[in-house]
């Protein structure tokens, strides 16, 4: 039922109402006067109906990353749409658009983190968002919003939202309680490039009830992006919108978890990446742990909802019902991926493969969260 509310509810109506569900109530600016109050938004919009899970939830819980939990976690993300529940949304109308609609890199130009995230290994908690020892050169309590072109935002800690309403805008070595979002008033304000930041919980708080993606949503590229304990992680979408670009998630780390109690009274089929309504995405060299979520959908979920596609590689996935779910648009290649054996409830993958041109050496694996490293094959994923 709700994704079929979602559905004919009316878009721009939603859109008028704010950019989301933000936490904290008093924020401030770069580039603007302050506004005598932070923005708030309501749950339900365009690309918010649930994701559509397999015929049964998976039970029992989910072995928790021991080395994944950071001294500070982050907070829950929104509800997805249904893999084929529902026709995705017609198109919607696009503002004029006061920002240039630059596209990130989505393949090329964009050089692999070094250290101990550099391949054979693999994205962890102690190797993505801030540094270690890592203390904010100024805080802003509540929501920042940014309305200049090609502001730069460093070492910050925003205990609420960043609400990305300017193009060029990078955001570096910054903690964020609530979530980055650059979608708002039918339009993506767009080349928004987010490197060494987090969206984790604030201290002592394990879990969170906010139900909005952390990183999302078009023409924004994410560089050792970290998500601790948040029901969504990344969100790519809005693809018909002024503005829209490719999305670039690469060396990023997502922990993704269900607070107690949650799946039976909401059952929120958190995903760790999102695609509804989205442009092409690459996803390169990540890790999405999904373990801590007993009622998920997947580590990553690209349904035929009005989805452009992608490609995906060299990724380390664990948990949902299946790990890596790809049934909309067309992928350059799926290649590479490694699904931690043992983690998942129903398969390895959901694939289409008459929409993969490229599809190889993806395996299920026995793998170390504390180190990154995969200790051993267990099986080639000979899908398609």
């Amino acid at each position: 039922m709700l994704v079929f509310c979602a559905v004919f509810l009316s878009v721009s109506g939603i859109f008028a109402l704010g950019s989301w569900a933000r936490s904290g109530g008093w924020g401030d600016q770069d580039g603007q006067v302050p506004e005598a109050v932070a923005k708030r938004h309501i749950s339900p919009n365009w690309n918010d109906p649930r994701s559509a899970a397999p015929t049964t939830s998976p039970s029992g819980s989910r072995a928790s990353s021991a080395s994944a939990s950071p001294s500070v976690s982050p907070s829950k993300s929104p509800a997805k749409p249904s893999s084929s529940a529902s026709p995705a949304p017609g198109k919607k109308p696009a503002a004029t658009s006061t920002t240039k609609a630059t596209e990130p890199a989505t393949d090329d130009g964009v050089a692999s983190v070094g250290g101990n995230c550099a391949l054979p290994r693999y994205p962890t908690a102690a190797c993505t968002g801030v540094p270690a020892g890592w203390k904010p050169k100024r805080t802003t309590n509540g929501d920042l919003t940014i309305t200049k072109n090609g502001t730069v935002v460093e070492d910050r800690l925003v205990t609420g939202s960043i609400i990305v309403r300017a193009a060029d805008v990078t955001i570096r070595n910054t903690r964020v309680y609530g979530s980055i979002d650059n979608f708002h008033g039918n339009e993506i304000y767009g080349h928004t490039r987010i490197e060494d930041t987090e969206v984790v919980n604030p201290p002592g708080q394990e879990y969170s009830q906010n139900d909005q993606y952390a990183f999302g949503v078009a023409n924004y590229t994410c560089l050792r992006c970290k998500v601790i304990n948040r029901l969504e992680g990344f969100r790519v979408g809005a693809a018909d919108y002024s503005g829209a670009g490719s999305v670039l998630i690469q060396d990023s780390f997502a922990q993704l978890a269900v607070p107690p109690g949650m799946c039976a009274s909401s059952d929120p089929h958190g995903d760790g990446l999102q695609a509804y309504g989205g442009p092409k995405v690459t996803l390169r060299h990540n890790t999405i742990d999904q373990r801590r979520d007993d009622c998920p959908t997947a580590p990553v979920f690209i349904p035929d909802q009005g989805n452009a596609g992608g490609t995906v590689v060299d990724n380390v996935l664990a948990g949902g019902g299946y790990a890596l779910r790809l049934t909309g648009g067309k992928f350059a290649a799926v290649t590479g991926n490694k699904i931690v054996q043992g983690s998942f409830a129903y398969g390895p993958v959901e694939i289409s493969c008459s929409l993969v041109s490229e599809f190889s050496g993806n395996a299920t694996v026995k793998y170390d969260f504390a180190t990154g490293k995969v200790t051993g094959q267990v099986k080639a994923i000979n899908e398609c």
